[in-house]
């Protein structure tokens, strides 16, 4: 009888602890669908443009660029997240301005920015609770980046020349090819504003595909330590007496990305 209480109280303890383990492995389960990390790897091809806020300078078109990021939830509940990780972009392209060459002549010059950048966002994520595997998401914040590569190819001609104290165009009317240039003309820190929206297709257990659309601008200008003649309502330079009015060239770059990624 003794044996057989010893065995029954043992049975016991096991039954006992084994019922906990399971208690404890669905409790940690139920905490880490709502509360803990989530992180993935994603492409991000994107088209980007710039616009000019000094009104000196023109922009136009747009480039195809492709990036890739680490993304990082830290998910307060189910539906409440912080989104985080490394992006890696590049923006960029095309701007035509106005710049004294030396002295007595004066450039047109067309210029093709390519710059790269390594950014760290930091948005707050809303997320709907599953759907039929489905998780819808918006996330809005900004970015703090740095500038990693800056790159330009440039084309110029002289257009205008000076002449005893008078300023007359040349008649030049061709660009000249255009040459690749890499210098000090763009701003080493980038702040951002990101806004974006996607959802996430669970496939097995926590893996899930993404897909969202990001929308991405720079607060601040990007351009740094660039002169510019200021334009008149014919686009043609402006003087004032013996020499041209010049500014500071200011303006963004912004890009709307699609992200293609997975998330675990």
């Amino acid at each position: 009888m003794n044996n057989d209480c010893g065995n029954g109280t043992a049975w016991m303890k096991i039954t006992l602890h084994v019922g906990l383990m399971v208690l404890l492995s669905i409790q940690v389960q139920a905490q880490t669908r709502s509360e803990g990390f989530r992180m993935g790897l994603a492409l991000d091809p994107n088209i980007s443009w710039m616009s000019s806020s000094d009104l000196e300078h023109t922009t136009n078109g747009i480039r195809a660029h492709f990036g890739y990021h680490f993304m990082a939830d830290i998910l307060f509940t189910e539906t409440y997240a912080f989104g985080t990780g490394v992006n890696v972009f590049r923006t960029g392209s095309n701007v035509e301005y106005w710049e004294p060459t030396t002295d007595t002549t004066l450039s047109h010059v067309s210029r093709s920015f390519n710059n790269q950048y390594v950014e760290v966002p930091l948005t707050f994520k809303l997320r709907t609770k599953e759907i039929g595997y489905t998780t819808y998401f918006g996330q809005f914040g900004g970015g703090v980046g740095l500038n990693t590569r800056r790159e330009a190819e440039e084309s110029r001609y002289v257009a205008f020349e000076r002449n005893e104290g008078t300023w007359l165009p040349t008649g030049e009317a061709a660009a000249q090819p255009q040459d690749l240039i890499s210098g000090n003309f763009a701003s080493l820190f980038r702040a951002s504003l990101i806004v974006g929206m996607g959802f996430e297709r669970r496939i097995a257990g926590t893996t899930s595909l993404m897909v969202g659309f990001t929308y991405n601008s720079s607060l601040f200008s990007t351009h740094k330590g660039q002169m510019v003649v200021e334009e008149n309502v014919l686009g043609e330079p402006r003087f004032g007496g013996d020499e041209p009015l010049q500014t500071q060239m200011e303006g963004h770059d912004s890009f709307l990305a699609m992200t293609l990624g997975v998330v675990f």
